[in-house]
């Protein structure tokens, strides 16, 4: 494969400097999983199977909620509500208008849910569980409105966990789902068993690690693999780029190691990918189908691998969370940069348990 041509793009997004950074949890053995931004700042999962809620450029949570027995496998957040799954077998949503501790409401399975979302709108929740020890992993589907078991279950499109589960943004009807099988799935709810539901399938020859729908009308996905590949294909399974290893991107001072995540924005009709370094460099790029524009680097020192990074592009702010237990905070405000707030960490940070590591115009 030949080699991609990186050009530089510092303009396509405004400058973000260090706003604010802090160690997350008690003690000195908790990494962070992934932060994801709400309406009132962020909320973080970690290692000690709880997630921890901000206020924007926060370092002290202003809540924090404990209820998964297992690792906390995703959090999503959808106007007040808080969402999260687990290898527990279970999804939560909280009412973050209400202070109790407890969810309003509790999804089960008999699997460890790997991944999952609510429709668009909020008919029908999704979610992807693990290889059970039948062989079977399955794509489950709960009634939002009522608590307890699956309603239907999607038993053959995979044969490998399932580790991704996106409900498209325009057609509350749709979802894609991606596996460790390297299949990237497509599915209509109209249509009422698996085999009709199902519409397109695409090899990407890699275990999914994440994918995403991205375009003004969802009309194309994002792969991310385990290999820290990166591959761009329509829903209806055509490809349209293939990256490859993204770590030979790298170019002059500017090394990738892994991607953390792609992120689509949708005011300015473009996907971005963000990857990081070993030496705690978050590195910004925009992705187009034949190359990629770098933008910029954000940088967190000694904090080890990110594995959480969102932002508010329209506010200007962006957040990360890192497996050495670090929150950190940036603002297109550079002001902020000197009044910058490090809270002492409670000690030495051991790494995690699994250290490693766009619109087509």
């Amino acid at each position: 494969m030949s080699r991609i041509p990186v050009t530089q793009a510092p303009s396509l997004l405004p400058v973000l400097y260090p706003a604010a950074s802090a160690p997350v949890g008690r003690g000195g053995n908790t990494y962070i999983y992934e932060a994801i931004h709400t309406a009132r700042g962020a909320a973080v999962s970690t290692s000690t199977q709880e997630v921890h809620l901000y206020e924007h450029f926060g370092v002290q949570p202003v809540r924090t909620i404990k209820y998964h027995s297992d690792k906390v496998t995703q959090i999503r957040v959808r106007e007040e509500s808080l969402m999260s799954s687990s290898r527990d077998g279970q999804i939560a949503i909280w009412d973050l208008r209400q202070a109790s501790s407890a969810p309003s409401l509790v999804f089960k399975s008999d699997d460890a849910i790997l991944s999952f979302d609510l429709s668009a709108d909020s008919s029908v929740l999704v979610g992807g569980t693990q290889l059970n020890s039948d062989y079977a992993a399955k794509i489950q589907f709960w009634d939002p409105r009522a608590a307890g078991g699956p309603v239907k279950v999607f038993e053959d499109s995979h044969s490998d966990d399932v580790t991704q589960i996106h409900c498209n943004p325009n057609a509350p009807k749709q979802f894609l789902s991606g596996s460790t099988d390297g299949l990237l799935c497509t599915f209509d709810l109209a249509q009422p068993d698996e085999d009709d539901a199902l519409q397109f399938v695409a090899n990407t020859g890699a275990s999914v690690s994440q994918c995403g729908y991205f375009g003004p009308d969802a009309q194309f996905v994002y792969v991310q693999s385990d290999m820290e590949t990166l591959q761009l294909w329509t829903t209806e399974a055509t490809q349209l780029a293939d990256f490859g290893d993204v770590r030979e991107l790298g170019q002059g001072d500017v090394t990738i190691d892994y991607i953390v995540k792609c992120k689509y924005d949708p005011g300015s009709q473009r996907l971005y990918m963000i990857a990081g370094n070993n030496g705690g460099e978050v590195h910004l790029l925009h992705v187009g189908v034949e190359s990629m524009e770098y933008i910029q680097k954000l940088a967190l020192g000694n904090a080890g691998i990110v594995r959480g990074f969102d932002w508010d592009l329209s506010d200007g702010w962006a957040v990360a969370g890192c497996e050495g237990g670090k929150l950190a905070w940036w603002s297109k405000l550079e002001q902020m940069a000197s009044s910058i707030v490090t809270p002492t960490s409670a000690g030495p940070r051991r790494p995690g348990p699994n250290s490693r590591r766009f619109t087509p115009y």
